[in-house]
């Protein structure tokens, strides 16, 4: 009888998802082409905004314009853009949901990130996701209030909700490298948004012992795969910082919809989203529109601190000192917090709680775990608009009227 230790089961599964993510595709060439996307915003009045970051970027935004209403910001993940909010699917568009319930709706996507008209531009692509919370972030939020004159509430999916974090930090470059948070933008940024919701937003890389993602990142197989990932990327970063991953892949697909719908079926949703949970055409539209690329620093960054468990700040090999800790100054966070988690979730429901949930110091916070839902689809899931958006509405809701 053969027995596998946790490197040779994490070896088999990675072997048996690329043997089965090449059978997916090869199965595209027979899928059928998918639905047609969809006119979901009719009747809605839509702008362009444009706002400068003090380093420089330009940030395109996309707005549902209710001035009278509260604006709502919206941060997007790793490797997307603001359009996974944005899709073109009836029921599977939380913009347009909160936007026909009298909220202004801002879509956001980072620097380098966005379909045209609203593509996001950036000086260069030696950004690490530190430069989204100290520049970008700051951007927008003062952009937004300096144009409605009322404080955004701000819900970030993943990566958005992490950016969230860091800037409810107060966090500023000190040096050409260095991270530390400034108290007085602690408590300048805590009161420059209405409230904060943190969808499927990690604030530590922790799984339970033998998850599945706690074997995959602790084995030494698994460990030594990210290191030479971080190594790599660390190489690339100097010569190509440009990391083409879902405008590569489009590329790679050929723009050919059946491609597109087959690898949205495929292994490689499973880190995207709980696959019973969505369907074919609105996962065909995510890769299509929402799907972006990241630089070279950002990925690091996130190595390594699914590495160390707790997320830190970028720093270079020549690095001399104590890179900031994200995870362990959650307690500076004082703005009202509503984190949306999934059962399914790569992103552990557990670890949410425990360092994000109990370590932030507001009083206003809540937290629900939404059974049966993955990652994205916590944003475009079959049943979003009838189980998820409510429960985001009615927290808004709640907040805007402590505030009155």
């Amino acid at each position: 009888m053969i027995s596998l230790n946790n490197e040779g089961i994490f070896s088999v599964s990675l072997a048996a998802a690329a043997a089965v993510f090449g059978a997916y595709v090869y199965a595209g060439l027979k899928t059928p082409i998918p639905g047609e996307d969809m006119d979901v915003s009719s009747g809605l009045k839509i702008e362009r905004h444009d706002f400068r970051t003090a380093d420089g970027a330009l940030l395109r935004l996309k707005r549902y314009a209710n001035p009278e209403g509260s604006p709502v910001l919206f941060c997007h993940g790793f490797e997307g853009n603001g359009f996974e909010f944005d899709l073109p699917r009836e029921g599977h568009n939380i913009g347009v949901y909160l936007a026909r319930r009298g909220f202004d709706v801002w879509i956001s996507s980072f620097r380098g990130c966005g379909p045209e008209p609203y593509n996001s531009e950036c000086p260069d692509w030696s950004h690490s996701i530190d430069h989204l919370a100290i520049y970008d972030a700051p951007a927008l939020v003062d952009g937004i209030k300096g144009i409605t004159g009322k404080k955004p509430f701000w819900i970030g999916h993943s990566m958005g909700g992490m950016v969230l974090y860091m800037y409810l930090q107060g966090v500023k470059f000190a040096g050409q490298n260095q991270v530390l948070s400034d108290e007085e933008l602690v408590l300048k940024h805590n009161s420059s948004i209405s409230g904060g919701v943190a969808i499927a937003s990690p604030p530590a890389f922790w799984w339970p012992r033998r998850h599945p993602f706690q074997v995959a990142t602790q084995s030494s197989l698994g460990r030594s795969m990210i290191g030479a990932l971080v190594l790599g990327m660390r190489a690339r970063g100097v010569f190509f910082p440009h990391v083409q991953i879902g405008n590569g892949l489009k590329k790679f697909l050929g723009g050919r919809p059946r491609l597109i719908k087959a690898a949205s079926r495929s292994p490689l949703g499973l880190l995207l989203y709980c696959r019973k949970n969505t369907d074919a055409d609105t996962t065909t539209s995510l890769i299509k529109w929402a799907g972006d690329d990241v630089s070279a620093k950002m990925f690091v960054q996130l190595a390594d601190g699914i590495w160390n468990i707790n997320f830190r700040q970028y720093f270079p090999l020549t690095f001399r000192g104590e890179p900031y800790d994200y995870t362990l100054n959650m307690r500076l966070i004082t703005a009202p917090m509503l984190f949306v988690t999934g059962d399914k979730d790569f992103a552990n429901h557990v670890g949410i709680r425990r360092y994000g949930y109990d370590m932030i110091s507001t009083s206003e916070k809540d937290f629900v775990t939404f059974q049966g839902y993955g990652h994205t689809d916590l944003v475009m899931g079959k049943n979003v608009e009838t189980e998820v958006y409510p429960v985001i509405l009615d927290w808004l809701k709640k907040i805007e009227a402590k505030a009155i």
